[in-house]
């Protein structure tokens, strides 16, 4: 493995920290959609919090999303040069999705609901991932990008509270049913 560039964010650049994603088209050859992850499905990854300390602290003053076995996501989203994600969608509006741009090269772009949106290193974007939604990466570099979920901000407490026990329950009762829940890669 070459590495990506991600050595201002993770002291390395040791592409084994990352984990590859599938919902990938390659524009010109080989794609790749890799992330590092500080939550995945609400479980917390302590090498990674370990290995970038001041990240994980500000983490912790953000109202994420916290549902047992399903949020926080936060993760440094990777994209090799030549990639494309598909178009793909989340499944409520309870949460927002926030792309914190860290290193975008020209022609890298995200596309919500249809409308094209260029990242501008820095400057966040939000928006509700129930929308179909793709990103691209048309350059010769790699494009970094941090993504986090927080709560909707037109929820009370006591409708996150809800959401939380509900989306929950519903996974006990999968598992007591023993329906396969979708795989946490």
């Amino acid at each position: 493995n070459e590495p990506v560039g991600v050595e201002p964010f993770l002291g390395t650049n040791d592409n084994t920290l990352l984990k590859e994603h599938g919902m990938l088209a390659g524009i010109r050859g080989h794609a790749e959609w890799n992330s590092f992850f500080f939550h995945r499905h609400g479980e917390v990854f302590e090498q990674n919090a370990r290995r970038c300390p001041r990240t994980t602290e500000v983490l912790a003053t953000l109202p994420l999303v916290h549902i047992r076995g399903h949020a926080p996501e936060v993760l440094f989203s990777i994209l090799t040069p030549g990639s494309h994600i598909l178009k793909h969608h989340g499944v409520t509006n309870t949460r927002l999705v926030t792309h914190l741009p860290l290193i975008i090269p020209e022609d890298c772009a995200i596309s919500v609901g249809g409308v094209e949106h260029a990242w501008q290193e820095g400057r966040c974007v939000t928006f509700d991932d129930t929308f179909e939604h793709e990103a691209w990466n048309r350059s010769d570099k790699v494009r970094a990008v941090m993504i986090l979920d927080a709560w909707h901000p037109d929820l009370t407490e006591a409708e996150r509270a809800a959401v939380a026990l509900l989306v929950g329950g519903i996974g006990d009762f999968n598992q007591a049913a023993k329906v396969d829940a979708p795989p946490k890669d």
